[in-house]
């Protein structure tokens, strides 16, 4: 019998299946000239135990005063709080919203979940696709979405803030070495090369099997049969996507990952996490990454070291000065900044970089939103009608975004606006227009709670 190749198995159907993943090589050929429209980019940056207002608010003025009216004023004569200096040299491309309700999530206890980023109630567990999963589907690459974390000292991979639509939880890869591993292997040399053409190799075999077996079946057993048929070329297109690539993703592949740290928890293990979440997009594996640290109800009492922070020698628990704890003479709203400083530096980083990356007229940062927020609201146990976002980049123009502040009205407030309306604009940029996202507030019954936040709309 013939042997039937991936090649043989998509030839003559425009790319079929596999133009899921060679749209992102396609884009990148098509995108090369000069002044030629860029692909869209998400790196999500979900930081645990709350995100309190005051520490990414600039400038002297109260956030309470006229709590009813909108507040929309450039960046540009505004004091950064300490927490956020790091950020400093990206304030042209920064945009800080305050004044986003989530209410919707619980409020939760510690965490929201996948309620943080899907704007559905904690307690339903995976109710809904999150809007960096809906994000991947919208731009399809090699890897739809790649989730990275920080979640302890032995976590490994763990199911905590995405998911694909209900009762479908994206992984988080916990181990920076691990995540290498997949997605950098095809450019790699040695074991993990020929661990990758092994693979490569199985999965041939795999569904030439499956489809000389196809021919003996008939009715219900053949459209079963069939789903694991696309399942094997899926993987395989994948492998062949990626062996075609490995020239590029070797080029933007981060350190081996013997130099990455391996079970740890600390900012060491964080600074190796972003570092793959870059090169991952600079390689064009993928286009959506979402990194968490301490995100998800059961990774909320994970600990820094202080020495890290230049506090002094010893562990800090995380969910200790979420009830207040202090350390090293210092209180919790100061260790919590302290914290926040360190994430912050290790994102600082992560933009420059890829703004020394150039695409176009200009560099892959033009290109790239970065959000960075918590997993839940204001605080260690918030009420969620507060969520702030900082937001880095405009998407090439595609947003109206940079050197802005944002202050919608307060809960309740005629024109208060919700994390569901600012996560449609995200939809909207990315082309699927709705009216909606996740579930309504139902507190908010008498407000408007649809469609994108129009400030934000070019």
């Amino acid at each position: 019998m013939t042997r039937i190749t991936r090649r043989h198995f998509f030839r003559g159907m425009s790319f079929g299946a596999s133009g899921t993943f060679l749209l992102p090589f396609l884009e990148r050929l098509e995108a090369s000239p000069s002044g030629a429209k860029q692909p869209l980019r998400f790196l999500f940056f979900l930081q645990g135990n709350g995100l309190i207002p005051r520490q990414v608010w600039p400038g002297e003025e109260k956030m309470e005063r006229e709590p009813g009216l909108l507040l929309d004023r450039p960046l540009s004569d505004l004091a950064f709080p300490d927490a956020l200096q790091p950020l400093e040299p990206f304030r042209k491309k920064m945009t800080l919203i305050h004044g986003l309700s989530g209410r919707v999530c619980g409020p939760p206890s510690h965490s929201a979940d996948f309620g943080a980023l899907g704007c559905f109630p904690t307690r339903l567990g995976v109710h809904g696709e999150t809007i960096d999963s809906a994000l991947a589907r919208l731009n399809p690459s090699i890897f739809p979405h790649v989730g990275l974390g920080v979640m302890g000292k032995d976590s490994t991979v763990v199911y905590n803030v995405s998911a694909a639509g209900p009762g479908r939880a994206l992984p988080t890869q916990c181990q920076p070495g691990a995540a290498y591993r997949r997605l950098f292997a095809s450019a790699a040399g040695g074991r993990a090369r020929s661990t990758f053409e092994a693979r490569t190799d199985v999965l041939d075999f795999l569904a030439d099997d499956v489809q000389r077996l196809r021919t003996r079946l008939d009715g219900i057993e053949n459209e079963k049969l069939d789903r694991y048929l696309g399942a094997f070329e899926e993987m395989g297109t994948r492998q062949e996507a990626l062996a075609q690539a490995s020239a590029r993703i070797k080029r933007h592949a981060p350190g081996h990952p013997e130099g990455f740290p391996s079970g740890a928890g600390g900012f060491d293990h964080l600074e190796a996490q972003l570092s793959i979440a870059t090169g991952a997009l600079a390689a064009g594996l993928t286009k959506v990454v979402t990194v968490s640290s301490g995100s998800g109800r059961q990774f909320s009492d994970i600990e820094v070291d202080g020495h890290d922070l230049g506090l002094g020698e010893g562990p800090i628990g995380l969910h200790a000065i979420g009830h207040g704890k202090s350390y090293f003479g210092k209180s919790s709203e100061e260790i919590h900044g302290a914290i926040r400083r360190k994430h912050l530096e290790l994102l600082a980083a992560t933009l420059k970089q890829l703004a020394s990356i150039p695409e176009g007229d200009g560099s892959m940062l033009d290109n790239t939103l970065v959000v960075y927020t918590s997993d839940h609201g204001e605080g260690h146990h918030p009420g969620c009608k507060e969520w702030p976002f900082v937001l880095i980049g405009d998407l090439g123009g595609r947003l109206k975004a940079g050197n802005r502040l944002l202050r919608y009205p307060w809960y309740g407030k005629p024109g208060h606006r919700t994390t569901a309306n600012l996560y449609t604009t995200f939809l909207h940029v990315a082309g699927q227009p709705c009216e909606r996202f996740g579930l309504a507030d139902l507190d908010l019954r008498d407000l408007d709670q649809s469609g994108p936040l129009s400030e934000l709309m070019t």
